[in-house]
């Protein structure tokens, strides 16, 4: 029992996540072990479950919380073991957490990980819960994270239906049923879920490890995804002929390991989904939301099903000298067969015609039909000027890395882009943005700052008029510079008319609603960024922004709490959480904010 006990508190010590139970100190007493554990309020999701089924947004929401907890312990070579819905617990608060660890085991193979001595499954020795357990650990044979993936799906299959998948009156007879590979029955499940539902429940118990998610964290996205996703679409997408023509370009990967050419990687991708975006017999996954597997493995039809996308492009760069290889492959994500694949050898200096190259080629893959104009459009460059182009690139890079440093190093190379092509409209939109974003978060004097994000802006739509993030920045300008909500709404509709996915439109759009009172609408429109970019600690804000105008402050806590808790040290989320307490009375609770933001500093991104 001692083991035990000092195997599960060691296990979670060496975690840190908002989906895991915090051990803060072990020790003994008189001869006594003891732990003081992190204190929740709530109840066990098995006590939950005796009300019968959840929602299926809850259960989704719950289980994605679950998945990225055991990433957070895979990533240190920890494996639970022994989930089930006893070792969840649901907050008052409305956070997940992870519980017991107590059959947790370091894997062997973990980059930096140590055995628990002692606790590593012998063959042939079973431990943890009949009808949560994986086969490989019914069977006693090696497991990994795969086996936690599987009982993740177990927990979500009971949250679903309210009874679980894998029954008997005894233990054999429960393996028994286990090892006869029983489909999941989703039969009862709300009609309104989503038909991917099922495919990631199956996913996740498959017999054979290799079938199921590659990791705890293609699981987690794939459930954020199903999430945003279904938000706000009229009827579940069912079956893989909904997809109809639509492709996800996921980050090129950076093979040569040198960090000072990921701006080159990151632009390729991006280039190329700008390129392809423009034509309308094909649907794009947007780069906020693929950009969301940048560095991660994953598989194709995981990527497809999260993403809603029956195609999905990879592609491998490596410089040596001054020149690029590039390795590009199309997949169909429904057979998982290769559709185009293509090896190019070109100077940096040619980069514009490689992806140039690439996007067309892609378009007769995939056997689009393109009138002249599309295919004019598609073979127009922003610049022909190389050296413009790749300051353009790195100008980008920084500005997506988002913060008060990054939108200074943007500035810089965009005005250098501009040095080599002084009519390049995208640089220009690019400067825009940064002073923009400057001050907006008062990193720079606005009489500075947002004068200069609407000149270039101006300059941007004067050289091409058909830029959203030009608009997206004379938005923002004219919203809280100009006081012109008149003119801050037109430019964010122009925006939206020319890019309907920029998450960054939608949620400059929720402020511009606020301002005016039209709070519901407010809330479409943030919640709409929020399903676009997720991840977004501006878009995540806007939310709590929307609830606290609109007088709803206990949204406002909890929107903020959960942000805070995935992004520690967000200092305007401190500020709104504030002003949350101060509108509810909970002075105490405000009071203790403001101590803890005297050691936060200045932090956009949550990067304390």
């Amino acid at each position: 029992m001692r083991q035990r006990f000092e195997t599960e508190a060691r296990a979670v010590a060496a975690l840190s996540h908002p989906s895991i139970m915090a051990i803060h100190e072990l020790g003994v007493a008189d001869g006594v072990l003891f732990a003081v554990m992190e204190l929740l309020e709530g109840e066990t999701l098995r006590t939950r479950l005796q009300a019968g089924p959840i929602a299926w947004r809850d259960a989704v929401t719950m289980t994605a919380s679950v998945a990225e907890g055991l990433s957070a312990a895979h990533v240190k070579g920890i494996i639970h073991r022994a989930l089930k819905p006893e070792n969840v617990f649901l907050t008052s608060g409305g956070a997940v957490k992870i519980l017991d660890f107590g059959l947790a085991v370091h894997r062997f193979d973990a980059p930096g990980s140590e055995l628990v001595t002692g606790m590593r499954t012998a063959p042939g020795v079973v431990l943890g819960t009949f009808g949560y357990m994986s086969p490989e650990q019914v069977t006693g044979d090696r497991v990994d994270g795969r086996s936690d993936i599987f009982a993740a799906g177990c927990v979500l299959h009971e949250m679903l239906t309210g009874t679980r998948l894998f029954t008997g009156a005894t233990p054999q007879e429960i393996i028994g049923n286990l090892l006869a590979d029983r489909r999941p029955n989703l039969s009862a499940v709300d009609a309104a879920a989503p038909g991917e539902l099922r495919t990631i429940v199956s996913k996740c118990v498959e017999r054979d490890p290799l079938r199921r998610f590659a990791s705890a964290a293609d699981l987690a996205m794939t459930l954020r995804g199903l999430l945003s996703g279904s938000a706000g679409r009229p009827s579940p997408i069912r079956g893989t002929k909904a997809r109809g023509k639509s492709l996800a370009i996921l980050p090129f990967v950076n093979s040569s390991g040198d960090p000072r050419i990921e701006y080159l990687t990151d632009g390729i991708t991006e280039s190329i989904i700008n390129s392809l975006s423009q034509l309308p017999a094909l649907r794009v996954v947007p780069r906020s939301l693929v950009f969301r597997y940048k560095g991660l493995q994953t598989d194709p039809s995981t990527v497809g099903l999260a993403l809603n996308a029956r195609t999905i492009l990879t592609g491998h760069v490596v410089q040596q000298g001054d020149v690029l290889n590039i390795q590009a492959e199309l997949v169909d994500t429904t057979t998982e067969t290769q559709l185009w694949g293509e090896r190019f050898r070109q100077k940096t200096s040619d980069l514009l015609l490689v992806q140039e190259e690439i996007a067309w080629q892609i378009s007769e893959a995939l056997r689009l039909k393109l009138t002249g104009a599309q295919k004019k459009k598609l073979r127009k460059r922003a610049t022909v000027n190389p050296d413009a182009y790749q300051e353009y690139l790195r100008g980008r890079h920084h500005w997506h890395n988002w913060g008060p440093e990054s939108f200074y190093r943007a500035i810089e190379h965009f005005e250098r882009a501009l040095e080599y092509d002084p009519v390049y409209a995208q640089a220009y939109a690019g400067l825009g943005n940064a002073y923009g974003a400057l001050s907006y978060y008062g990193l720079i004097v606005p009489t500075e700052g947002f004068p200069r994000a609407r000149a270039a802006a101006l300059r941007a739509l004067e050289l091409d008029a058909n830029l959203a993030d030009a608009y997206v920045t004379l938005g923002l300008e004219r919203l809280f510079f100009g006081w012109d909500w008149t003119a801050a709404d037109e430019a964010v509709t122009s925006a939206l008319r020319l890019d309907p996915d920029s998450a960054l439109a939608h949620a400059v759009q929720s402020l511009v609603l606020v301002t005016r009172g039209r709070f519901d609408e407010a809330m479409i429109a943030t919640r709409k960024a929020r399903s676009l970019d997720p991840l977004s600690p501006f878009i995540n804000l806007g939310v709590a922004w929307v609830h606290h105008f609109a007088g709803r402050n206990e949204d406002t806590v909890r929107e903020l709490l959960d942000l805070l808790a995935l992004k520690p040290g967000l200092e305007e989320a401190g500020n709104i959480l504030i002003a949350a307490y101060e509108a509810l009375g909970r002075f105490e609770e405000a009071a203790a904010i403001i101590s803890r933001q005297r050691c936060w500093g200045l932090s956009l991104d949550g990067a304390a």
